[in-house]
């Protein structure tokens, strides 16, 4: 899994975040802009908005692996 910052010191990520869907890596995207901001053909896909907590990360990396069928020790 990965997580990745949708605009790093004015860089994208969108060549990562192809290369990740086209493996079937599951991925969130991480920004401070609207979610409304996700680029086309990602609309749907997971985003934490900047500021978020240590808990907001597990849970949501926590969710993106159940449901790709990766076992999480400790989490049924």
């Amino acid at each position: 899994a990965a997580m990745l910052d949708m605009n790093l010191n004015g860089k994208n990520s969108r060549a990562v975040a192809d290369a990740l869907a086209a493996h079937g890596v599951p991925f969130v995207f991480s920004t401070g802009n609207s979610v409304h901001d996700v680029w086309d053909g990602y609309t749907g896909h997971a985003v934490l908005r900047k500021p978020f907590s240590n808990d907001d990360l597990v849970d949501m990396l926590t969710r993106l692996l159940s449901s790709n069928g990766v076992a999480i020790p400790g989490i049924s």
